[in-house]
């Protein structure tokens, strides 16, 4: 494996130790890899000697994505790098890492990435578009989730539909709409179900919802899930999309979700499961 991306937060890599700490090993194989930031800050001191460029670009041709950061850092870097078909090896940084396989302290495992003693651990992803007076407004994808939540209005008040059928109306704080991977980000704070990742579903969650009968809903990755938005009194809403704000949303309009085309593939060195990790990360025990 010759074309490895390299992509630093600089927020959570500060000095950039575990960024170069992996580059001179993969000089030492014979690789130079490429070099990509992500959430620059304005007092960051960039290493000498290093070319920086935007990851779409470095991701041209790539084979693997090595990410140094927490889960905001792969989720950040996951639509590009699933436009690209390039696997992701994420190296925490971070807080709670749900999708990275290496914590800091294990960085030198990467090279049994590179030499591709790895397993690919493939992850659905959502398709979002909002639609206004008949028309699409807006559209991208995600990995972890889609969230309409309330902005300037108090409360929102949402009808949610499966393929045209009504599953749920109530006001509150909004909805999320989350894959079996954002299972257990947002979604399950707001009392939503953990869902092993290797399924395919659409978790439905309400959020502070002002009626007892609101509930979480597991349905098909098969279905269209529908977030119609009642009147908020010229107020508006919000769609995010893996936490990052992606639209304005107006009185009437429609947020449709869907199982996307594309894919994250996250690769996997240590022979950890999923019932290890949720185990690991959320155990307030230790």
């Amino acid at each position: 494996m010759k074309n490895v991306v390299l992509c630093t937060n600089p927020r959570r890599d500060t000095d950039f130790r575990y960024t170069l700490a992996v580059r001179k090993l993969m000089l030492e194989k014979g690789i130079t890899p490429r070099h990509s930031i992500l959430f620059p800050t304005d007092d960051m001191v960039l290493p000498e000697g290093i070319d920086f460029t935007p990851l779409s670009e470095a991701l041209s041709g790539a084979q693997l994505l090595i990410r140094f950061g927490g889960d905001g850092t792969i989720l950040q870097a996951a639509r590009e790098a699933a436009r690209n078909s390039v696997p992701i090896l994420g190296v925490n940084v971070g807080n709670m890492g749900f999708l990275a396989d290496l914590e800091s302290f294990d960085y030198k495992k990467v090279i049994m990435a590179v030499d591709k003693k790895y397993t690919v651990d493939r992850r659905m992803m959502l398709h979002a578009e909002v639609m206004r007076d008949g028309k699409v407004i807006f559209s991208d994808f995600a990995l972890n989730d889609a969230v309409v939540s309330k902005s300037a209005a108090r409360i929102i008040r949402i009808a949610v539909f499966g393929n045209g059928k009504i599953i749920s109306h109530f006001a509150g704080d909004g909805l999320i709409v989350a894959t079996p991977t954002g299972s257990t980000a947002y979604s399950m704070s707001a009392g939503g179900p953990i869902v092993e990742p290797s399924s395919e579903n659409l978790i439905v969650t309400p959020i502070c919802a002002h009626d007892l009968s609101a509930k979480s809903f597991v349905l098909s990755s098969k279905t269209e899930v529908t977030v119609e938005l009642g009147t908020m009194n010229d107020k508006v809403a919000v769609l995010s999309l893996d936490g990052a704000d992606s639209a304005l949303l107006l009185s009437g309009d429609k947020v449709k979700v869907t199982k996307s085309k594309y894919f994250t593939d996250l690769v996997r060195v240590n022979n950890r499961s999923f019932y290890e990790i949720v185990s690991q990360k959320l155990d307030t025990n230790d």
